[in-house]
């Protein structure tokens, strides 16, 4: 069998030029520092490493809604414990009123901090998170919750509907609430024996000129109500901070799933530094062989060899 030199040279450079190419790939994943550097070179690892891009950056999204629903939580507590405490020292003030030591003078006193305290859980009730959205009118969020009409009444603006997000399997926490499931109207007794609901300020407000006037009998009854609306606070805490445990739990789910989608991406994408280095040398070495080889091959002659 004859070899040509044309074919000798051929074959020769196409061996350089295989082990050159691969060379190349190799200095480029170092520098990328990764295995897959366009997806034409291994399809099915560059749709894996898509696909698990896609499955992070969803769960960076769900994390991102529940980062401002934490937030939008802790509002909330800080509103409603505040609200609790405000309404445990009008409950106190009330039992006070109640004393028949006290005299008119003595109460018009205590009336006065009670209308403090009256003013304080109104701006509390228009509480805002830190996007500036009020915290207890409903899904109506960029309206004031409770405004306090002319006569001097206050009037819920908001709605009764929520906004829930996912928490976690077939699980929502609310994400709005509404301003009457938390200043809850108390039930008040009626002559006839019935009941009806009370404005959760209007009870407050009746409850002062009660005091002012010295009515121990609409004290008496008062009293009753600031602990139905102290109960319906205290529920609404318990309710914020069990939805912040929930979304926590599920922040921390979601925390160790991304940790797990990235150590995978990183074994499908990243580059293993050391074999790729072994690899590099390797195929330098042998460029450099098949370069020394074809320089030889090639300055031989048939006189040279008739010579020799």
């Amino acid at each position: 069998m004859s070899i040509s030199t044309s074919l000798l040279f051929d074959r020769a450079t196409e061996r350089m030029s295989a082990l050159q190419n691969r060379l190349s790939t190799t200095q480029a994943q170092l520098t990328e520092s990764k295995q897959v550097l366009n997806p034409s070179d291994a399809p099915d690892q560059a749709a894996a490493v898509q696909r698990l891009r896609g499955e992070i950056d969803r769960q960076d999204a769900h994390t991102k809604i529940l980062d401002v629903a934490t937030a939008r939580f802790q509002s909330e507590e800080v509103a409603l414990t505040s609200a609790t405490d405000l309404l445990t020292r009008l409950k106190e003030l009330s039992i006070q009123a109640a004393n028949d030591t006290l005299g008119p003078a003595d109460r018009k006193s205590v009336a006065v901090e009670m209308k403090s305290l009256r003013q304080q859980l109104l701006d509390l009730s228009n509480s805002k998170d830190d996007s500036g959205n009020f915290l207890f009118s409903g899904t109506r969020v960029k309206s004031q919750a409770f405004v306090e009409q002319a006569d001097g009444s206050v009037q819920y603006m908001g709605d009764q509907s929520q906004t829930r997000i996912p928490a976690g399997v077939e699980r929502t926490v609310a994400y709005t609430r509404s301003g009457t499931d938390v200043f809850s109207p108390p039930q008040r007794t009626q002559a006839n024996g019935s009941t009806a609901s009370v404005g959760f300020f209007q009870a407050i407000d009746d409850l002062v000129k009660a005091v002012e006037t010295s009515d121990t009998t609409s004290i008496q009854r008062g009293l009753g109500e600031v602990s139905q609306m102290h109960n319906s606070l205290t529920m609404a805490l318990a309710k914020s901070g069990s939805d912040q445990s929930v979304v926590q739990s599920q922040k921390d789910m979601l925390s160790e799933t991304t940790l797990r989608l990235k150590s995978t991406l990183s074994d499908v994408e990243d580059l293993d530094y050391t074999t790729a280095v072994t690899r590099m040398n390797k195929e330098m070495m042998a460029l450099q062989a098949a370069m020394s080889s074809f320089s030889k091959i090639s300055g031989m002659s048939l006189f040279e060899y008739i010579r020799n």
